[in-house]
């Protein structure tokens, strides 16, 4: 089977995943402050974990050498853009792959995301006028840069990986794969699983393809700011996008939708914009950070996390201490539901208040 194909089929799949999946940075941390529990941000980090297995097992047993993921070399910018994002995401009420299932199904507003999204990258042409180093530079595979230890944290891994599969076998109760696929919500190892093993190929075999860093790289080309972008990678991020719709047309989630109060489309512009000057940062989003960086097991990476979930945890903060009503958001393994009465539509972010499967 070519590799192509086989990028494109990954692409489509964490596209289709992520539409049916509750796995959403936003509402991972709403969970936290609501409901005291973390189902959806473990099942986050399940998704890197089985990426970071995928991969150590393609290097260490196939010998297939990952590719290399690039941070900046100053701490500092990970961390400045990864709390810009996080904020980001939070004001816009979705990170990088709630934006575009939210598109998927049909919400306008998230254009707007999109549009200013582009703006924010934009902003880092000042940073380079103004000479500030924010040099990029690649980080190895752990896989390569630990060769003593690297054997040892991949029998770990795989350790992990063998119960996590039991317990998926368990939940699949003797269905066909087919039936398993199609159903209208996935259950959050599930969709953890697909998604990371799906990003696991993609991470040892393509560089960063995703479509926040794709997005990135095409906007500052044009101003003669970066390396011209794959065209293969725009091609995958197609492969991604067509996925989510396969999914909203297969579930019937798809219609045209105007954001939902008067501000809505300023929300989701001025969100974009924190997004995407964040994303020029890190370099990329939280899609890049989870499923190409934290893999890595650098600590530009995971400054960058961290300090996006602190961004979106304050711009949560600001919305309860407003005494904007915050819904429950509460998760079993099976995912998620809001609870309560649905908040002002001024003060919550969209994936929150409608609980939509992003």
């Amino acid at each position: 089977m070519p590799l192509a194909f086989v990028a494109l089929a990954c692409a489509a799949l964490i596209g289709f995943a992520a539409h049916r999946a509750s796995l959403c940075n936003v509402r991972a941390v709403a969970e936290i402050m609501t409901s005291g529990s973390a189902q959806l941000l473990w099942s986050l980090l399940q998704a890197v974990l089985w990426t970071a297995t995928l991969t150590g097992v393609m290097a260490l047993v196939f010998g297939i050498a990952p590719q290399f993921a690039w941070a900046r070399a100053q701490l500092a910018w990970s961390s400045a853009g990864g709390l810009l994002f996080g904020a980001g995401a939070a004001v816009n009420g979705g990170c990088s792959l709630s934006t575009l299932t939210r598109l998927a199904d049909g919400d306008l507003g998230m254009a707007a995301t999109l549009a200013g999204f582009l703006l924010g990258v934009s902003t880092w042409l000042g940073v380079l006028a103004v000479g500030w180093p924010a040099t990029l530079t690649p980080q190895a595979s752990p896989w390569l840069r630990w060769p003593d230890v690297a054997p040892w944290v991949l029998v770990l891994l795989l350790a992990w990986a063998v119960h996590r599969t039991w317990v998926l076998v368990k939940l699949s109760a003797g269905r066909r794969l087919k039936a398993l696929l199609i159903v209208p919500h996935y259950h959050l190892s599930v969709s953890a699983a697909l998604i990371g093993l799906a990003a696991g190929l993609l991470y040892a075999t393509q560089d960063a393809w995703s479509y926040t860093n794709y997005l990135r790289v095409r906007l500052l080309h044009a101003f003669d700011a970066a390396s011209v972008p794959s065209a293969w990678h725009g091609v995958l991020v197609l492969a991604l996008l067509g996925g989510m719709t396969a999914s909203a047309l297969h579930r019937r989630s798809f219609g045209w939708r105007w954001p939902s109060e008067s501000a809505g489309w300023s929300r989701h512009a001025a969100g974009g914009i924190l997004m995407g000057s964040g994303a020029a940062m890190l370099p990329g989003g939280n899609d890049t950070v989870l499923l190409g960086g934290l893999p890595t097991m650098t600590g530009a990476a995971l400054a960058g996390y961290l300090s996006m979930l602190m961004g979106i945890a304050l711009v949560l903060v600001v919305l309860r201490t407003a005494h904007a009503s915050m819904p429950a958001v509460a998760c079993s393994p099976a995912g998620c539901d809001v609870a309560g009465a649905a908040a002002p539509a001024r003060s919550i972010p969209g994936d929150i208040r409608q609980g939509e499967a992003s």
